[in-house]
């Protein structure tokens, strides 16, 4: 054969083979979402960092948004972790049991601002609580808080404890449940996917919510009066997971890039989006004419002494988990968010 007609064969062989040896290259991570259309922590975070793994893998890590969620929004951290899909986002309370340690995040009155504080949480997580396991078959891209929780419902105004007595008000996880005990109401857990037909149907009077879930779920005509509770009645851990077997088959260099756009800095950004949320959510507020009320400091300090077991229930149950001294976990743990910034 001519050695020219012998090279042009080769070339159109390996050129061929080009397309797959660059789809072999290429993982696809399938990421079954649950938040709506809008929702300021897809629009503003979780669609750009897609974007963003794609551009520092040079496209050898690709994120497909699955059409629909994969099982229930409760079982998210299941279906990471048994490979349903690949990454998900997922409530830490919405499996009790599970994160009792970190639940050390979710006490009362812990911090109200959620940029600050979800930056912290996840250098916390990793400096202090990720030694205790807690995530076992998923690895924790980032860990954070949405925002400050407060008291929304559709009864009356909230402007002391015994106007909550009676109240069936939904809770987000196992710390929130104990304080509507606490406080008189009458805890309901459910997803947040849910509010709206519970609150509709009667089944709900209200729930203790961020202010920018408020709108994002459509709730504004459901829930007329607001209570805001200075200083963070709860804040509510999520995590952004992915199944660890499809993580450990990622190139080395490829997890190294996205850890850097992921961790601290996702979180960061998700406290700032829901921050804005917020206002947002009051400024639709107050158009509307719904009432917004803010806890007196004699409500704020009945509300503290009301939750006092709350801290006692995490010592006891982080003891449980193997916490040698949860007081001091507890301690380090304030005295490090006081010099965050």
């Amino acid at each position: 054969m001519i050695p020219s007609i012998r090279r042009a064969l080769a070339i159109l062989a390996v050129s061929a083979l080009l397309p797959t040896i660059a789809a072999a290259q290429t993982t696809v991570l399938r990421y079954s979402n649950w938040l709506p259309p809008g929702h300021a922590m897809r629009v503003k975070v979780i669609e750009p960092w897609i974007a963003e793994v794609e551009k520092v893998t040079q496209g050898r890590v690709k994120i497909d948004t699955l059409p629909k969620v994969i099982g229930t929004v409760p079982s998210q951290f299941d279906v990471a972790a048994d490979g349903q899909a690949d990454l998900v986002v997922f409530v830490n309370g919405y499996t009790p049991g599970r994160f009792e340690i970190s639940e050390v995040l979710e006490l009362p009155f812990t911090s109200d601002n959620a940029e600050v504080y979800s930056a912290f949480a996840y250098r916390f997580y990793t400096q202090h609580l990720a030694q205790y396991g807690e995530y076992k078959g998923v690895h924790p891209l980032s860990l954070f808080v949405v925002g400050t929780g407060h008291i929304f419902n559709n009864k009356r105004p909230v402007r002391s404890i015994g106007d909550l007595r009676g109240m069936k008000l939904r809770t987000p996880q196992a710390g929130v449940t104990q304080s509507l005990l606490l406080l008189g109401a009458v805890p309901v857990s459910k997803p947040i996917s849910e509010l709206y037909e519970l609150l509709s149907g009667g089944s709900l009077d209200g729930t203790l919510l961020v202010p920018e879930s408020v709108a994002s779920f459509k709730l504004v005509d459901s829930l007329p009066y607001a209570t805001i509770v200075p200083g963070a009645l709860y804040n509510t851990i999520l995590t952004l997971g992915i199944n660890d077997a499809k993580w450990q088959g990622i190139r080395a260099d490829d997890r190294e890039a996205i850890s850097k756009i992921s961790g601290e800095a996702f979180a960061r950004k998700v406290g700032r989006a829901y921050m804005e949320g917020d206002e947002a959510t009051w400024a639709t507020y107050r158009k509307m004419g719904r009432t917004i009320e803010t806890a007196s400091p004699a409500m704020v300090q009945e509300i503290r002494t009301a939750l006092k077991p709350v801290e006692v229930t995490w010592i006891e149950k982080a003891k449980r988990k193997g916490v040698a001294n949860p007081e001091k976990l507890l301690e380090t743990m304030r005295s490090e968010l006081a010099a965050a910034k």
